[in-house]
């Protein structure tokens, strides 16, 4: 069974997908108490948890952020109103979080960042604000009241605050009140502002990872530098030695146009692709990995001397993806064939003799990324 009901994923992506907030009543009703206060409490006083406590109230009010890990000394200090509790990376603490990505399978999984948790007394939140990605906020616990305004981008006027990037003006064109089970979708760049309206406000945030293009092309440049030659030197042309000796003329930004046309243009596609691969599968939320044992190709061999196939599961903190160019897994490239990416992604290896693969499979193995699903 779903988790997500009254919700029709391909009327959604027609309709509202990046285009406009949606929200929907009843829809989430299994994760209702799901998860409570001193659950995520516990969890904020973990050092390989991220987490904020974020105090503030109104428009203008006094808003401040604090980093955790806490002390229970900490909670025990806090008001009775107006601060917010935010936890990130759930998915890659409990496994009963990690199910909820599975209802948003309509969505390319490598979009997903992750799974936060806010909690919150009566009159706390983080403020009017906006976000450069996708959201989906599901309530389930307590009541929080939501005002979605106007349409954002990085020309938008934002407040003083060198804690909490909030926005200067606020415009209301909706307003919405969550109850256990219900959801709201954001889309990038739309000003929202969610204020808890009851004590032991709980509210799920998935969000969906977007590159921006500065980070694309950086990474890009980045790879396409090291195939540049240090031995290709700039050439004068005679024309190029102007009369006077400070001027770099016409002649001389002719000569300079060969370090650009000398790029391939099959390059520069792959080095972008590669790029975007590692970018959407970069981990953000490491945690503590134990070492594992260590896997060589002889050994996955001799597994597949008794068996067909190897089923693999993948590790909470771990991302995955593949293409045709290969295998992306927490923002590394792994040059392959597009089937054999398929089944690392689907946690399905099929026999291989080919060394190439049975290398990257003990690479992922003993970085902990994969383990092996004993029969």
């Amino acid at each position: 069974m779903s988790l997500i009901t009254h919700f029709k994923p391909s009327d959604f992506l027609q309709r509202y997908w990046q285009q406009s907030p949606l929200f929907v009543e009843q829809c989430f009703t299994s994760l209702i108490d799901m998860v409570h206060g001193d659950d995520l409490a516990g969890l904020a006083c973990d050092e390989y948890a991220e987490s904020r406590i974020i105090r503030g109230f109104g428009l203008n009010g006094d808003w401040r952020c604090e980093q955790g890990p806490f002390t229970e000394e900490t909670f025990a200090k806090l008001p009775d109103t107006n601060w917010t509790l935010l936890v990130q990376g759930l998915d890659q603490w409990d496994e009963e979080f990690r199910h909820i990505l599975a209802a948003f399978d309509f969505l390319p999984r490598w979009r997903l960042e992750d799974i936060m948790a806010s909690y919150a007394p009566k009159g706390g939140g983080v403020g009017p604000h906006f976000d450069y990605y996708d959201v989906f906020l599901i309530q389930v616990s307590g009541t929080r009241q939501w005002q979605i305004g106007q349409q954002c981008n990085d020309q938008t006027a934002l407040q003083k605050n060198d804690d909490v990037k909030l926005l200067e003006q606020f415009e209301t064109h909706a307003e919405y009140t969550a109850t256990p089970g219900d959801m709201l979708y954001i889309p990038a760049g739309v000003a929202h502002w969610g204020t808890a309206s009851s004590d032991d406000c709980i509210t799920l945030s998935v969000g969906f990872r977007a590159p921006s293009e500065k980070e694309i092309m950086t990474e890009v440049f980045d790879d396409l530098v090291e195939q540049f030659s240090e031995q290709l030197r700039y050439r004068d042309s005679l024309d190029a030695i102007d009369a006077n000796p400070f001027k770099m003329n016409g002649a001389v930004e002719e000569n300079i146009k060969q370090f650009a046309e000398s790029l391939d243009p099959k390059k520069l596609e792959q080095a972008l692709n590669k790029a975007f691969g590692c970018l959407v599968t970069e981990p953000r939320y490491l945690g503590f990995v134990e070492p594992g044992a260590e896997w060589q190709p002889e050994k996955l061999l001799n597994i597949f001397a008794k068996q067909e196939r190897i089923s693999l599961e993948h590790a909470a903190h771990a991302r995955f993806a593949f293409s045709k160019m290969g295998l992306f897994a927490s923002g590394e490239f792994y040059p392959s064939t597009e089937a054999f990416s398929r089944q690392i992604c689907d946690g399905d290896l099929q026999a291989t003799q080919d060394l190439a693969q049975l290398r990257i499979v003990c690479e992922l193995l003993n970085s902990r990324l994969l383990e092996i699903v004993p029969d």
